[in-house]
């Protein structure tokens, strides 16, 4: 069967990790030294200063001969995503899909009112597709309308997602293109060459008129220089966190340039030439924001120029008017609450070894505070030990915050899984830090850490990664995996004093982790044989009403090694409904037989009575054989009443719970 993936989608993927490997096919990069410690606070920049500060990074990288065409990168970056508006309710239940806190949506690949189903579908070799159907009165969808999206760029549009107004009569699409170069223009963007031309990366906001549903309209089409690094909807405002990466004209020099010629390269820099730009329906591009928009960050030692921006669009808009600011770095991680926008930074290029991402010893990651009240306004900055792990799709659930505090669970191990011996690791690689805003300083003060001097049990054993974060209320889950996974309970409720309260080892490991009611927990993830090798997918059910006594209530394995489901390469492919005690999981899932052979494709039915704490498998919706190794990443579903939606591979499937 075909691939989901467009051309641009496996363009995207390849950037992605070439970007994270710091230049495609590996760097020998090494990281600057640590700075001297301090508060890490982001500083204003004032008219002048931001051109400066890139300077005198440009000048350091010349005299160690780094100042070459691809620079320095910082950080990794993330695929965007959706979920359901805020809409008021309708007659029966309805469920969306998955989102790390409520009140915060994430755009994804569908949509509903409970009345209207939104889907979005990348097309090869054209824009993404938008379709409407409409629930019947026996439950079924019916095609309404439709609407193909433009392709900015001659080489295609990478299709993120989309979220749905609160006012449900527009939306926004959030995606990705890649455009043409001209020989004699610098790339003002990441560039990756594609013979026989340059590309360049734009981030891309549509809206889209679905008041009339038979007839959906393509609206403003807003792109910003960069890659995204996530995006979120709180109300009518659609928060898009972008990274740019200039490339300039200092780096562009022969390696026979003079020390004198790269000197008035640098010279001649204006803040025009670093700042990201804004183009509205395929018109010139102009600035998004200017230098004082901005602020500095003196703490951080990576020589990277890069800009991590956060714009503001009002969904309210006909135009979807923007505001934005930036900071100097690149970005790890966005995660929001209600009140709060929080973006992790890393402070030194990764490396690459043998392929695969090494961070340096004894990094830091930096935590930068915004306050969404009336706006995106800077509060204030922290540092953790280590970093946000390899997987981009789960950085965000590595923080969460609760009562002003914020909670963020890091890895101190420099290499990935596959590459971490069995012993002469550090015992404990995980570390949870408690951070605080110190009112008036800009500093998000150290509350706690664990393991500590009181408390030295380290969360996770020798060799082990952590495969699953979890924050909510004042617990906290983390599951770490070599060859069995200990799922571990945090007591959160004293903030200065966070503990371990219960420990539970089982076979295989979970990579989500979903809060349920009457104190349970649903893992997802993969079971695993006696040596911790990788089998079929595992569903648990996970009782952690005592803390001190977590208990698997339950477990089913779906499929052998090879299986895989919509949560492999995006967080949102789970949807959940609640009817009384009984929670519906729908889940797309393409299940083998026997190892990596005879697949089943389809959509993977659970249920989950709360009170009586019991899991049960209702088997494959629409089961078609033989389906082989799908990338079903794309594949998305959500219930309304007693039926469930499928959208696969393009088409949306009804039926029947």
């Amino acid at each position: 069967m075909k691939s989901m993936l467009s051309p641009a989608r496996r363009l995207g993927a390849a950037v992605a990790l070439c970007l994270s490997l710091a230049a495609c096919g590996g760097s020998d990069t090494e990281p600057a030294a640590a700075p001297a410690q301090g508060n890490g606070a982001l500083a204003a920049s004032r008219p002048g200063e931001l051109t400066s500060y890139v300077q005198t990074r440009l000048r350091t990288l010349a005299s160690q001969g780094r100042l070459a065409p691809g620079g320095v990168m910082d950080g990794a970056l993330a695929t965007a995503v959706t979920s359901l508006p805020a809409a008021a309710a309708p007659a029966e239940p309805r469920s969306g899909t998955l989102v790390q806190e409520d009140g915060v949506d994430e755009p994804d690949l569908i949509q509903t009112d409970g009345r209207f189903i939104y889907t979005l579908q990348p097309q090869e070799g054209a824009g993404p597709l938008v379709a409407v159907h409409e629930r019947a009165a026996d439950g079924r969808a019916l095609a309404r309308g439709r609407v193909v999206l433009a392709a900015d760029g001659s080489f295609g549009t990478e299709t993120l997602g989309m979220v749905l107004a609160a006012d449900p009569r527009s939306l926004a699409v959030v995606g990705q293109h890649w455009a043409g170069t001209p020989a004699d223009e610098i790339c003002r963007e990441v560039c990756i060459a594609i013979a026989p031309r340059w590309m360049r990366s734009s981030v891309d906001v549509q809206r889209v008129d679905v008041s009339d549903p038979a007839a959906p309209r393509a609206g403003e089409r807003i792109a910003i220089d960069g890659h995204l690094v996530d995006s979120r909807r709180i109300g009518d405002a659609l928060y898009v966190v972008t990274s740019h990466r200039p490339v300039l004209a200092a780096e562009q020099l022969p390696a026979t340039a003079s020390a004198a010629e790269r000197e008035a390269a640098i010279d001649r820099l204006t803040a025009a030439d670093l700042l990201p730009r804004i183009s509205r329906n395929g018109g010139p591009a102009q600035p998004l924001l200017a230098e004082t928009d901005c602020y500095l960050q003196p703490a951080n030692a990576s020589l990277a120029v890069e800009f991590t921006t956060i714009t503001v669009f009002d969904l309210r808009s006909p135009t979807l008017a923007q505001r934005s600011r930036c900071f100097v770095g690149g970005s790890e991680a966005l995660y929001m609450s209600t009140e709060n926008l929080y973006l992790a930074t890393t402070r030194w290029a990764y490396l690459a070894d043998a392929g695969g991402l090494v961070y340096p010893q004894k990094i830091q990651t930096d935590i930068h505070k915004f306050s969404l009240s009336g706006g995106v306004s800077y509060r204030a900055s922290g540092q953790v030990e280590g970093h946000l792990g390899w997987d981009r799709e789960r950085k965000s659930y590595r923080l969460g915050e609760s009562q002003g505090d914020l909670r963020v669970l890091s890895y101190t191990g420099e290499s990935g899984w596959g590459a971490v011996p069995e012993a002469g690791r550090a015992p404990s690689p995980a570390r949870l830090t408690v951070l605080r805003e110190r009112a008036g300083e800009a500093l998000l003060q150290t509350v706690a850490t664990l393991p500590n001097a009181a408390r030295p049990a380290p969360l996770g054993k020798p060799g082990e990664q952590v495969f699953a974060v979890r924050f909510v209320g004042d617990r906290g889950f983390v599951v770490t995996f070599r060859r069995t996974d200990p799922l571990y309970v945090l007591d959160l409720s004293d903030p200065a004093d966070p503990r371990v309260t219960g420990e539970l080892e089982v076979a295989g490991f979970s990579e989500m982790l979903v809060p349920l009611a009457n104190g349970l927990l649903l893992g997802v993830g993969r079971d695993a044989d006696a040596l911790g090798r990788a089998t079929g997918l595992k569903v648990a059910l996970f009782d952690v009403a005592d803390p001190a006594q977590p208990r698997q209530r339950a477990s089913l394995s779906l499929g052998a090694a090879g299986s895989m489901s919509a949560l492999d390469g995006s967080r949102h492919g789970l949807n959940l409904m609640a009817v009384g005690d009984t929670v519906r999981i729908a889940l797309p899932a393409n299940l083998s037989a026997s190892d990596y052979q005879d697949w089943r494709h389809g959509l993977q039915r659970l249920e989950v009575d709360t009170a009586a704490r019991t899991l049960r498998d209702l088997g494959l919706l629409g089961a078609t054989v033989g389906a082989g190794y799908l990338p079903i990443s794309l594949e998305r579903s959500v219930q309304i009443g007693d039926w469930v939606y499928h959208l696969r591979e393009g088409q949306l499937a009804s039926h029947a719970w």
